[in-house]
Parts: C-alpha cells; sequence; structure tokens
C-alpha cells in the first residue's frame, strides 16, 4: 500500500533482520499465551506467521531451523522459534508490534480507518497512529479483507474513481476478435414478461454465430414453456447452436447448471459463459461484450428491483454465510461509487471464464436447493474472485415471488408488483405527454362537446384484455336479468363480463387512481375525489348478437369508454352518439378512451356494428 522505498526505510528502522506480523490473538496453542513477551498498551504481542519479511539468508535460517512436516503448522513452527529466546536474538527475530509495516486485520477493524490521497487508498491505524504498508487478512475475515481490497493498492479512489476497470481487457475492435461463448438461459420458476425478456434477449448485440445458446425450463415455469418454445422457433437458427437442456439431463436447476457448465467445456473454444435467469432483463443491448471485455474470473453486471435496494450481489455475509448489508453497499447500488468490485455473491446474472469453470465443475449441484449459495461458497472457497460491475445501467430484475400462471396473459396482473414494467407495456406511449404540467383541457381533442379522446392504454393491453375475456368466455345473455348486481336487475342490458368476474377489479380500481385521476383533474378541474367505481366491464358488439345500445344515461359522475380493436379491420359501424348535441364519436383508435360525464347532459346510444366484433372497455366512475 506504499513504495518499496519506504517499505525498505520503516524495515531498517525497526531494527530487527527477520520481522514478523503481529496479532492480538495466540494461537494455535493458547497456553504459550504467558512465555511472550509483554508489549506496550494498543501494541499486538503475538507472532502471526502470514506476513514476515527479512534478508534471504536469514530467511532460509529460519525455515530450516528444525525438520517440518507438510502436515504440521507453519504458525506453530516460527512461534517455538520466536519463543526460544536464543534462536530469537540469533536470527534478530522481531515483532511489528504498532503495524507500522504489516496490518493484520482479523479482530482489529474497529482500530482501523481507511483514508485516501488522490491516488490510492491506504489504511491507518487509530490505535498506533501508524500507515500500515502491508494488509494480510488473516484468520476467519476473507471475505471483509475482499471487500477492503476494492479500494487498496490503486484500485479506487473517489477523486480518480475507478483505476484497474481497464486492466487487461480484451481487444473487440475487430469481430473475429469476439471470443466464442455459451450463454444459459435459466427458466427456473415462472416469470412476469417474459416476452420482453426475450423480446430483449434478442436484441442484445454480441454476434449471434459466436454464441452457444442453452436453455432450461424449470418444472415451476412449465406453463410457460410455449413462449420460450416461440422465441427458440424464431431466433434458435441465428445462434452457433441452441440446445435445450431437458428435464431427462436435467431433472432440477442444479442439474441444469451442471450440464451447462460441462457443455461449456466440452466446445473446445468456449471461452466464456454467460448465467442468464429469466429475471434479469437486460436493457443495455451491449452488455455482453462489456463484460466479455472485462475478462475477469466471475463478473456481474450490477441490476436491481426498479426502485429498490435489492440487487444481484451481496456487499458482505451474516456469520451463518447469508446476506449481510455492507457499509459502501447503498452507494455501489445506487452509483454514488462506481467501478468493478469484489463482493462475496453474486447471482441471476453473470459472466464465468473457462478456466474458472475447470475449477468449479468438481462440485456438483444437482440436487441442491440453493445453487446459487452452493455456487458462490464454492468459489469462495477455491478463492475465485467473484465481482460486480456498475460502470454503466445493463438492466434490471423483476419481482417474480408473487406471479401466478392461472391467467392468458398473467402479466395484466403485475399492476402492483412491477409496476414500471407494467406501465411500459400497457399504459399508451402517448399518455405522459397528456400530463404533463403544462397541458390543460383546451390540449385535448373534443369530437362533441365535453367528451374528450384519451390515449390511455397500449394496443397489447387492448388485444391481451380481449383475449382475456374470450378465453373466460363467461358474456352475459344481455337481458335484463343479472344475477351479478345486488338487485339482479339491468335496466340498459349489454353482453360483457365485469372485472371482478376475473379478479381484475382491484387492479383497475388502481389504474383509475394512478392514471385516471391526473386527466380527470385536467378535464373538470375542480373536481378532486379520487376515482371510484364498481362497473368495470368489457362489451362485445355483434350484429348476430347484441348489435346496438339504447338511449340512456350512465349511472356515473364521468364515463370512460375504451376502444380495444380497430375500427374497418375488426369490425365495421359502432360508435356512441350523443342526442343532445347530435354529435357522434365513431372511429375510436385502438387503446384510447372517450371521457364524457355521466349523467343529464349526456344522453347517449350505442350505434350498431354491422359487421364484425366491437369490443369496448367501459368504467362508470363514482355512481
Amino acid at each position: 500500500m506504499d513504495t518499496k522505498e519506504r517499505l525498505l526505510e520503516e524495515y531498517k528502522q525497526l531494527g530487527f533482520k527477520v520481522l514478523f506480523g503481529a496479532e492480538g490473538f495466540c494461537w494455535p496453542q493458547e497456553s504459550l499465551e504467558k512465555i511472550y513477551p509483554m508489549v506496550k498498551p494498543d501494541e499486538k504481542r503475538f507472532l502471526n506467521s502470514g506476513s514476515f519479511m527479512g534478508p534471504a539468508s536469514y530467511l532460509y535460517k529460519l525455515v530450516t531451523v528444525s525438520e517440518i512436516d507438510d502436515e504440521d503448522d507453519d504458525q506453530l513452527y516460527y512461534t517455538n522459534i520466536f519463543l526460544n529466546e536464543a534462536t530469537r536474538k540469533e536470527l534478530n527475530i522481531g515483532l511489528d508490534k504498532s503495524s507500522v509495516i504489516f496490518q493484520n486485520l482479523n479482530g482489529v477493524f474497529a482500530d482501523i480507518e481507511l483514508r485516501f490521497s488522490d491516488t490510492t487508498g491506504y489504511l491507518y491505524n487509530t490505535k498506533t497512529n501508524t500507515k500500515p504498508i502491508v494488509a494480510h487478512g488473516n484468520g476467519p475475515i476473507k471475505t471483509q479483507f475482499n471487500s477492503l481490497t476494492n479500494y487498496l493498492d490503486f484500485t479506487w479512489t473517489p477523486t480518480q474513481g475507478c483505476q484497474h476497470c481497464e486492466e487487461n481487457t480484451i481487444d473487440l475492435s475487430k469481430p473475429e476478435l469476439f471470443p466464442i461463448i455459451q450463454i444459459s438461459i435459466f427458466l427456473d420458476q415462472a416469470t412476469p414478461f417474459l416476452d420482453v425478456f426475450f423480446e430483449r434477449f434478442s436484441e442484445l448485440t454480441y454476434p449471434k454465430n459466436r454464441i452457444h445458446l442453452t436453455i432450461y425450463v424449470a418444472a415451476k415455469a412449465e406453463k410457460q414453456r410455449g413462449q420460450v418454445e416461440a422465441f427458440n422457433n424464431t431466433h434458435g437458427h441465428e445462434y452457433r447452436t441452441a440446445t435445450w437442456l431437458d428435464k431427462d439431463e436435467a431433472p432440477d436447476t442444479g442439474s441444469a447448471y451442471d450440464r451447462a457448465f460441462a457443455h461449456c467445456l466440452a466446445i473446445e473454444n468456449c471461452q466464456f459463459m454467460l448465467v442468464l435467469d429469466s429475471t434479469v432483463q437486460l436493457t443495455s443491448t451491449n452488455t455482453i461484450e462489456h463484460l466479455v471485455r472485462m475478462n475477469r474470473s466471475m463478473i456481474a453486471p450490477m441490476v436491481t428491483r426498479r426502485g429498490k435496494l435489492w440487487s444481484n450481489f451481496w456487499g458482505a455475509l451474516s456469520k451463518d454465510g447469508y446476506y449481510d448489508r455492507s457499509d459502501d453497499y447503498v452507494q455501489i447500488v445506487e452509483g454514488e461509487k462506481r467501478g468493478i468490485w469484489n463482493v462475496p455473491f453474486i447471482r441471476d446474472v453473470y459472466l464465468i471464464s473457462r478456466p474458472t469453470i475447470r475449477k468449479m465443475v468438481d462440485t456438483k449441484l444437482a440436487g441442491s436447493n440453493e445453487v446459487d449459495m452452493r455456487i458462490a461458497q464454492n468459489a469462495r472457497e477455491k478463492n475465485i474472485f467473484m465481482t460486480v460491475d456498475n460502470q454503466h445501467h445493463y438492466g434490471y430484475l423483476i419481482y417474480p415471488e408473487k406471479y401466478t400462471t392461472e391467467h392468458k396473459h398473467n402479466d395484466l396482473w403485475e399492476i402492483f408488483d412491477n409496476p414500471l414494467d407494467w406501465e411500459e407495456q400497457y399504459v399508451h406511449p402517448d399518455y405522459l405527454e397528456m400530463v404533463a404540467s403544462n397541458v390543460t383541457m383546451k390540449d385535448f381533442e373534443q369530437p362533441c362537446p365535453d367528451v374528450f379522446y384519451i390515449p390511455l392504454v397500449s394496443e397489447k393491453f387492448s388485444r391481451q384484455l380481449i383475449d382475456e375475456m374470450e378465453t373466460f368466455g363467461e358474456w352475459s345473455d344481455g337481458s335484463n336479468n343479472d344475477p351479478r348486481l345486488e338487485g339482479g336487475y339491468e335496466n340498459v342490458p349489454t353482453r360483457d363480463i365485469h372485472m371482478r368476474q376475473v379478479g381484475w377489479e382491484e387492479h383497475w380500481l388502481h389504474f383509475l387512481v394512478k392514471y385516471v385521476h391526473p386527466i380527470q383533474k385536467i378535464l373538470f378541474k375542480g373536481y378532486e375525489d379520487k376515482p371510484w367505481a364498481r362497473m368495470n366491464f368489457v362489451v362485445r358488439y355483434r350484429p348476430t348478437e347484441q348489435p346496438s345500445l339504447r338511449e340512456h344515461h350512465d349511472a356515473s359522475s364521468y364515463s370512460v369508454n375504451i376502444a380495444l380493436n380497430e375500427h374497418g379491420t375488426d369490425y365495421e359501424g359502432g360508435g356512441t352518439r350523443f342526442i343532445r348535441y347530435d354529435c357522434s364519436v365513431t372511429g375510436l383508435k385502438v387503446g384510447w378512451a372517450s371521457i364524457f360525464p355521466g349523467r343529464v347532459t349526456h344522453l347517449h346510444e350505442g350505434l350498431t356494428t354491422t359487421k364484425g366484433t366491437r369490443y369496448i372497455f367501459v368504467t362508470f366512475v363514482n355512481p
């Protein structure tokens, strides 16, 4: 942690020929404590054999004082030599009791401060007021020591940032320089927005002809196999190879990892393997190039759950080997510190080099209940450095824990657990422009008096909601008798399905508050009540069923009617005529809503659908 000149100068000042580091623990034989020379307060009394120095001739004498077998304890060997006063004087052996040169860290983290110069981080011992030159992660503190090295020896400083990130990188300036790699996708559990995962995966820019692809679908995700097969049918041929890890070969996730590692090693020129869990949404298209170029043993691009501190790495471990928060965890996750960080645990997405795979494959994962934990433990035990890279934004993690596959389009139910993904997929792309701070009522198109056009939901939402309704299939019969209503009678009946029938009413009510309420406050200034609705339903109009709807007032303060399919393509005719104004709304674009007052002024009728099937989503707000 300093220059060789200072090292030699401090060594000379201490006046010993053979200098050992010192610590506060007497081991491996505590009974020897009484023989050790006494020291001053705040000095360390006991020899630690992990770090020592001296002239070669003296060190040769030191290691040949007596015979020592391979299985013997070197700590005890050097301790006995030091405690032998004659030998100690003959070889002029001393201890660095104040940590002038050697800082043994076990048990003294409270005494140590991490400080920075302009060029490097260093340690300062507040008990002895020394600036050690060599740090030794002795005893059971390897994990903490590895974390500390993120800041030592010209690795990272607040002024210069990451100083080692560009060391030993791979040249990817030409296509032929890109290493052959394997990407192993693990669908270990049912995963929200899997179609988006594969869409983004297909857009990654690492040359597909340099990629061997393996795919594993666990039993818990079997209902999503069709989506995986659809991706494979469309894009599988673009890769060097595409291999399914079938249940016969990989009956569990651990077995799938074993097979994936073996598959890479069986390919002579497979230089790296990317582990990619289906919960990872990679939004940076050059993520793989970046990881390969960094050329590390194990490197994970940092991804987090959106708006959360939950990430794909741990900064520290608890005593029982599970998660603990390191002092710098939040700063790394929030990007206050950027670089490549040595950490004790990574998961979900990481690149692992071929030599590293070779070191790790002797530990089998088949049958393991915590595969990620076992892989990380294996790496730590073999002194393989796991690193996490937060130099750039690479993507994020989906929240999958509450996801179910009981519906046709289960992502529609994710508005609570994955709200940003839900918004990106299901809210109209023009919606946010309409709720900007400078927007007024005059900015909205009014095809009829106090009838407003609003871009509200996406075409994907509209298509999937129709599909969900048709899959459910329990359309009302269009008569006045309606057992779904409290009184059992519907004055103006339609062929429809209520949202509470499919378990989606709570989700839509949340949508009303989050997305419709801001619109309401612009259109109906002064009306601040948050929207609520009991009647939320999809209506189906067909010439052979119910083609139109008679004149009526809606039981609402205002109504929201959303077009779910395309006029002129899916159906002809249809629309809404407002009687008082003799004005009609027709041909509403998919995902757009017409919003209008429900009572008194806006008596209206549903115009005849003459061909095809017309679907609309209707909400009576604040009845």
